[in-house]
């Protein structure tokens, strides 16, 4: 891993995880903001005072960069994206929450571990919209489970069922590898009304009933040593059940919204490696004290001041093939109601991009008829409809006109680029 243990980064999230290495972290966890329209500022004679984070989304907060990556990447999602865009008007607050979202997730699945999960905290507020863009990043089928996570705060609504829950949504990379560490309740927590001896229980295991997928965790009091302050800090014994769950001593755990860093001291109090990114530079004063407070082990003397690393600066790849990370492919693909026109686009996965094209087709004619893997991507593109007659993206020439243009282009750039 290109990254140091017990490194906090305080920047821009995207930057920071762009420049970590592929496939070398074993947990993500990540709590982005709700979309809540508004701003969470930490009270005054906290802790955490001086934190706060912005929940308004706008388009000043997108870039045409991310959107053209995510079409390139995820079509599906870039369509799905500008059907909320046409539903709900230009300046729609959900499709620039969820522009916001998706190019920091496909980073985020880009740094796990084949062995790796990755837990998104949400609310109702996204749920639905953030489980779609997990099924499309992760597939569907690596989707493991929702947990829903109880607690008892605050008043009662008379208006409507009072809201008590947050959701987990976990995912693993592959979920066939991911690691899952059995966890078991207390028999005296499920059953508080029954005697663990009672014989309608059967047989049961001296540490427990196996966990479910509903947990009861009470939020932070407001005497709680744990307290920091934060207006959206996360009890410890949450972000403990998901590392001890989901990972394995030594592990490498990441936080991409760390906030009061509190899963960077429940992963130093459990032998985790750990790295957090915030915008503000609470994170790593917050995370400084609260280990000394909190996460302490007689079996690992360390300097906090010392060896809990700050940085403003991104890291740097260093993995194998960092050089060409930013290879695409540019495809061309036919349909037989097209003639002499011919789809000249981007694509990380052809594969999946012509099944995307089939789908929408009953009898699944579009066809393949080129694919090169270049660093020339947009470029290549962008000449390639500048050379030809064309029409949405469909470029009007001879097949083979278009393959040799393409091919020339790219011997020329590749040339130029050793000169």
């Amino acid at each position: 891993m290109n990254v140091e243990n017990r490194s906090i980064y305080c920047h821009d999230n995207l930057e920071v995880l762009k420049g970590i290495n592929s496939k070398c972290i074993d947990l993500i966890y990540l709590d982005p903001p709700f979309n809540k329209k508004k701003t969470f500022t930490a009270p005054l004679g906290t802790s955490a005072e001086g934190a706060s984070f912005k929940d308004i989304f706008t388009l000043e907060d997108v870039k045409e960069e991310w959107l053209r990556t995510i079409k390139e990447d995820y079509d599906h999602i870039y369509h799905l994206l500008s059907a909320v865009r046409n539903i709900e008007g230009r300046s729609s607050y959900n499709f620039c929450y969820l522009a916001y979202v998706t190019i920091r997730l496909m980073e985020c699945r880009r740094v796990l571990k084949e062995t790796g999960s990755l837990y998104l905290h949400c609310d109702p507020t996204m749920s639905h919209y953030l489980k779609i863009l997990l099924d499309c990043i992760f597939g569907e089928k690596n989707f493991r489970n929702e947990i829903v996570w109880c607690y008892h705060a605050g008043g009662a609504s008379k208006e409507r069922f009072s809201k008590k829950h947050d959701v987990l949504l976990l995912y693993g990379k592959d979920t066939n590898k991911s690691v899952h560490n059995i966890l078991r309740i207390p028999y005296r927590d499920v059953y508080a009304y029954q005697d663990n001896h009672n014989p309608k229980l059967g047989v049961y295991h001296p540490e427990g009933k196996m966990m479910h997928d509903w947990w009861e965790i009470p939020v932070i009091s407001s005497q709680a040593k744990e307290r920091t302050g934060y207006p959206t800090q996360k009890p410890l014994a949450l972000l403990e059940r998901i590392i001890k769950a989901s990972s394995n001593k030594g592990d490498a755990v990441l936080d991409p919204f760390c906030g009061c860093a509190t899963t960077c001291v429940a992963a130093e109090k459990l032998g985790r490696a750990w790295i957090g990114i915030d915008i503000s530079v609470r994170a790593y004063e917050l995370v400084k004290i609260r280990i000394k407070k909190e996460a302490v082990r007689p079996d690992v003397l360390f300097d906090v001041d010392k060896e809990v690393h700050y940085t403003t600066v991104p890291p740097t790849r260093t993995d194998d093939g960092a050089d060409s990370k930013d290879q695409k492919y540019i495809y061309v693909i036919s349909h037989p109601q097209y003639r002499g026109e011919y789809k000249v686009g981007i694509a990380s996965d052809v594969k999946s991009r012509l099944n995307s094209y089939q789908t929408s087709d009953p009898n699944r004619a579009y066809k393949l008829e080129h694919a090169l893997l270049t660093g020339h991507y947009r470029a290549l593109e962008r000449h390639i409809h500048e050379m030809f007659d064309n029409r949405h993206e469909w470029v009007r020439a001879d097949l083979q006109e278009i393959i040799d243009e393409i091919g020339t282009y790219q011997s020329k750039n590749v040339k130029e680029s050793f000169n």
